[in-house]
Parts: structure tokens; C-alpha cells; sequence
């Protein structure tokens, strides 16, 4: 008996569109760290479905991207029966959810189920938040204050059998380190793990050849933490306010310059807007996009807690670890001693009088970098490709079936 196979009934099960859903202002730097380009080089059909109005209205025309992008297969949703028309029109596609699991955002999770969509979630950009946080009673009696019943369902909610929700689990995770696996979302065991790695890591695959380090400059990866815009995502008060936060970076930097005899770069987070605000780090550089460079030609990067922290480990690059006392009993404060602790650094806490041994913050511990690498940017044995090469290969072979 001779076997016919129905060419238009396998192409019926494949995969050719990929959407990607965000609940943040789409931009350039989006654009690029999604792969878009490199997704239709393999012959995917490509859209971003953005849910900012819906799942964030507080920050809707409030958060403003400092690098807007011009993609016309961009869409924007304002109400969720926009949405629902829309994506009960979607054939033969895959979502790749940025979206959290989230109440405000459980529309998109029982959408995806009802129409029987496939759909991953990210957990490649771990890090060392949350991980095991001190006790500390302070801490605990000004969350106990600030208590509502919307934010006890927030936390309650990911403890929900998602079945009961309607929300079915997805068929991937897209995973970095050994210790990305932290975030609560309504996976099963039939979900599949990919192994791949930071979207850092991309970057660091492209310049990993080109190693230049100068004695000259050092790097402060600055998390715009008076004015990041999470503060508007989570409607929160900053941990840390302007007028004391950069006057006393400025005196830890003009102390470290003298001391190490370098000058001190600002590698200003992708999302900051320092042109706007005035001269808050008194006339020295600040660079925008460009922090892996800075880093690579850097004798020692400074830094609080910030995902960038992945290319001084990567380049094996000294990291000298600070906190302020504002920083100290908040959550940043925390993040930040675990990320020290990792590294086998200490923290400096630039608001009180410091006596800095450099030889010893100066030096790098091999052991404890190649342990952050594996648990936090890149499994040993996952493969050496761009993260989304990898994507869209697997991709390619999924059968929706």
C-alpha cells in the first residue's frame, strides 16, 4: 500500500507567524533584543500586539520611550474586545508572551487558552532577586501596612490552579541560567523547557572577540533609579530620591577617581532620559546604549543590582558593589546584597565614611563568575547561537498537533 502524505494538511500544523506580546512602550531597543529581523530571515511573519493601555493604564502616555520605533505591523489594544475579534482570526501563528501572569493581564492568558493558541513565556533574564530575602522586621511591618485587598489577590493569585481560571499551560519556556525557573506563571509538565541564555548574551556573542581594557576608565551601570519608569508600572514611591542619590554617587566617583587614578564613565540605562533632567553626575560622560563597549574597555565597572551586571561577569570585569542608606532596607537593597554575596564581594554604603581595600575589591573570582554564568546567564552545554536563531529553529520542527 502506498503511504500519501497530505502536503497541505502538514502545512495546515506549522508554525508561520510568530506574535509577540508586550504590556510595555514598544522601541527601537525591542525591536532588536526580539529578533525580529532575524525571525523573518526564516521565513516567519512577524507582529508585536501590545497590551500597555489595557494591562498598565497608569503609565499610558506617561512612560515615553527615549528610542521610538517605526514597525508598521506594531498594534496597539486599548479594549479587550479588540483584542478577543482579533485574535479569533489568528491561524497557523505562535505567541511569544513578554505579558506577566498577572490579574490585570489573565484576559490574555484564557484568550490564548480558548483559542487553543500556543504560546511560551520568557524566564531567560533571571537574576538574584528574591532569591532568599533577610528578615527584617522593619521591612515586613511597612509591607504589612501598605496591605490591600488588591494587592493580597496579586499575591494570592499565581497560587490558583490555573485550571480553574480557564488558562491552559504553555508549550514553552523560553530559560537562561540553571536558576532562571523563578517566575510564576501557569506551566505544566508538559511544558517544554528551551535552554538558552540571556538576551545579554547576544550581545556579548557578537563583541566576545574584540577585547580592549584600559586602566584609564571605570563604568557605573546606572539604573535611573529615582525616575524608573517600573516605579509607574507597579505605582510606586522610587526607593531612592534625586537630591540625596546622585550628590552621593558624585562624591563616591570623585573619591574613586582620585584613588584609582581613572575616569568615570556613566553607562546610563537604556530607558533613561538624563538629557531631559539636569546635570546630575557634574559634566562627566553619559552614555547611552553603548554599555557593553564601556564595560570591555573598563579596568572595573561599580554597580548596585542592575541585568548589565551579565557583561563584567561575561568579560571578567572587577565589579565594586554600592548601596546608599535609602537603598539599604528596600528591595534594591536586598537584590543588590545578593548579587555582592554571588560574586564574593562586599557592599560599600556610600552614604557613611569608607576606607576601600582595592587591591581586594579589584580582583575577580573565577569560581564564583562561572557559577553566576551558569545559574544566571547560560547553562554549561547550551548551544553557542543567537537566542532567537535557536527559537526559530525549534520552531521550524513544532507541530501544532
Amino acid at each position: 500500500m502506498e503511504f500519501v502524505v497530505n502536503d497541505k494538511n502538514c502545512r495546515m500544523n506549522k508554525i508561520d507567524k510568530i506574535v509577540f506580546f508586550i504590556s510595555s512602550p514598544f522601541n527601537q531597543r525591542d525591536y532588536s533584543r526580539f529578533g525580529i529581523e532575524t525571525l523573518e530571515k526564516n521565513g516567519f511573519d512577524v507582529e508585536v500586539w501590545d497590551f500597555t493601555p489595557i494591562v498598565y493604564p497608569q503609565v499610558e502616555g506617561v512612560v515615553i520611550p527615549n528610542d521610538p520605533v517605526n514597525y508598521d505591523k506594531h498594534h496597539k489594544f486599548e479594549y479587550k474586545k479588540d483584542f478577543i475579534l482579533a485574535i479569533g482570526k489568528l491561524k497557523n501563528v505562535f505567541v511569544i508572551n513578554f505579558c506577566p501572569y498577572t490579574p490585570a493581564a489573565l484576559f490574555i492568558y484564557r484568550a490564548l487558552s480558548r483559542f487553543k493558541i500556543p504560546y511560551s513565556v520568557f524566564m531567560a533574564n533571571a537574576i538574584p532577586f528574591g532569591q532568599k530575602r533577610e528578615l527584617n522586621i522593619a521591612w515586613f511591618y511597612s509591607k504589612i501596612k501598605r496591605i490591600t485587598l488588591n494587592k493580597l489577590f496579586n499575591f494570592i493569585f499565581p497560587l490558583i490552579p490555573s485550571s480553574y481560571l480557564g488558562v491552559h499551560p504553555p508549550a514553552f519556556i523560553l530559560a537562561g541560567g540553571e536558576k532562571s525557573l523563578i517566575y510564576k506563571y501557569p506551566v505544566s509538565e508538559e511544558t517544554e523547557i528551551i535552554w538558552l541564555h540571556t538576551l545579554d548574551y547576544d550581545i556579548y556573542l557578537e563583541e566576545k572577540e574584540c577585547f580592549e581594557t584600559s586602566n584609564n576608565t571605570a563604568v557605573f551601570l546606572d539604573e535611573y533609579l529615582p525616575f524608573h519608569e517600573d516605579y509607574f508600572f507597579l505605582s510606586m514611591t522610587p526607593y531612592s530620591t534625586a537630591d540625596k542619590y546622585y550628590p552621593a554617587l558624585c562624591n563616591f566617583f570623585d573619591y574613586v577617581e582620585d584613588k584609582c587614578d581613572v575616569e568615570l564613565i556613566i553607562a546610563a540605562h537604556p530607558r533613561s532620559h538624563y538629557e531631559q533632567l539636569p546635570d546630575y553626575f557634574n559634566s562627566r560622560s553619559v552614555i547611552r546604549g553603548d554599555t557593553i563597549n564601556l564595560v570591555k574597555k573598563s579596568r572595573f565597572v561599580i554597580a548596585h543590582a542592575s541585568t548589565s551586571i551579565n557583561f563584567p561577569v561575561l568579560l571578567r570585569k572587577p565589579i565594586v558593589f554600592i548601596t546608599t542608606n535609602e537603598l539599604n532596607n528596600s528591595p534594591e537593597g536586598y537584590a543588590i546584597r545578593s548579587f555582592a554575596g554571588l560574586l564574593n564581594k562586599e557592599t560599600i554604603n556610600i552614604d557613611e565614611e569608607y576606607s576601600i581595600d582595592w587591591e581586594k575589591e579589584l580582583c575577580v573570582d573565577e569560581q564564583a563568575y562561572n557559577n553566576y554564568i551558569n545559574s544566571y546567564i547560560k547553562i554549561k552545554g547550551s548551544k553557542e547561537k543567537p537566542f532567537w536563531e535557536i527559537v526559530a529553529e525549534r520552531l521550524r520542527n513544532y507541530d501544532r498537533t
